[in-house]
């Protein structure tokens, strides 16, 4: 998939229709619906989402501005700064803790205190990521619902500020329906180096609210939104967050782990996700924290050096964090041997 040239705010561009399963249905009020893995497929949802427009389908009814929703659990690394940088275009902040046991309750706490009643915290301990998302879209006020997560940071100033973002958002027919893919950059291991297979992503979205919408889990197991065929499916070139995948061996274990729960079979027969992490890791406590040790200094091995092309400068929320970084990649020679961090 191809960014438009110049990758500035004006640079958009219909999602790759292989990005979208495709499916033939008898829709709303009988129409034939086409969405997909197809010229078909992208052309039927560039018609479709014309039809609120003419009065086949209703419009958006809510009013102008922005919900921020997001789930956290242990998150306390970059919590503040995700939700700092955030609030700068949000109208509503809406939070599920899906039962943090770090200092991530404090530190909601805090904000909300702050924020003069534009956070809300939710605690969900008990819910399934799907459910929890689900359960916090319906929180959701504004027209617009950005599916935020605890380790974006975005930029709030200079020409990658999210503000022009929002604007952009804004200035889009508020008559029509949109799926709205935002590009970020990613940060991996420490503050100064990215995974090379993606250094680029464009998996968090934000899209016009609807009760249509609804998050499930795809084939593969993965929760993601079910996209209405009347939603035109954008994506915006200019970056302008980053994802900071930099935290403890067990978080980024953990991270990976739940990854490969959410596919496994073993799920689906009712496994808990923390049976199962036990099971990969061996066992919990200092066999786990042994076991997430490995594992992270062998994907540590694998980084590369942030490419100054897709990060010409970082966000001003995360450049008091560059003076003491909690972690470093370690070199010998010139190879990457692992990562050293710091008592915090």
């Amino acid at each position: 998939m191809d960014y438009a040239a110049g990758g500035g705010p004006q640079s958009t561009y219909e999602l790759d229709a292989s990005q979208v399963p495709c499916h033939w249905a008898i829709g709303r009020r009988g129409c034939l619906v086409v969405t997909g893995s197809s010229l078909l497929g992208r052309a039927a949802r560039a018609v479709y989402s014309w039809f609120p427009v003419f009065g086949l389908l209703p419009r958006p009814a809510r009013p102008e501005g922005m919900t921020a929703i997001v789930r956290v659990q242990d998150e306390e690394e970059w919590l503040e700064p995700a939700l700092r940088s955030i609030a700068i275009v949000a109208d509503q902040i809406v939070v599920g803790d899906n039962g943090s046991r770090d200092r991530t309750p404090e530190i909601l706490a805090s904000l909300v205190q702050e924020m003069d009643g534009r956070l809300e915290v939710l605690t969900m301990p008990d819910l399934d990521i799907a459910a929890l998302t689900n359960k916090l879209f319906e929180r959701a006020a504004y027209r617009w619902v950005f599916r935020w997560d605890a380790d974006f940071v975005a930029y709030t100033e200079g020409p990658r500020d999210i503000r022009a973002f929002r604007g952009w958002l804004l200035s889009l027919d508020p008559r029509r329906f949109f799926m709205v893919y935002p590009r970020m950059v990613e940060l991996a291991g420490d503050l100064f180096h990215q995974d090379p297979t993606r250094p680029v992503r464009a998996d968090a979205h934000c899209f016009v609210a609807s009760s249509a919408i609804r998050y499930v889990y795809d084939s593969t197991g993965y929760e993601s939104p079910r996209v209405p065929y009347w939603y035109r499916v954008l994506h915006y070139g200019q970056p302008c967050f980053v994802h900071v995948n930099v935290k403890s061996d067990e978080r980024l274990y953990r991270s990976e782990l739940w990854k490969r729960w959410l596919i496994d079979p073993a799920r689906i027969a009712g496994e808990s996700f923390d049976g199962f992490a036990r099971r990969a890791a061996g066992g919990d406590g200092e066999v786990f924290r042994q076991s997430a040790r490995k594992w992270a200094e062998g994907y540590c091995r694998g980084l590369k050096r942030a490419d100054p092309a897709l990060l010409p400068e970082y966000p001003a929320l995360l450049r008091p964090y560059l003076k003491k970084p909690a972690y470093r990649l370690a070199y010998r020679d010139g190879v990457i041997v692992g990562r050293e961090w710091r008592e915090t």
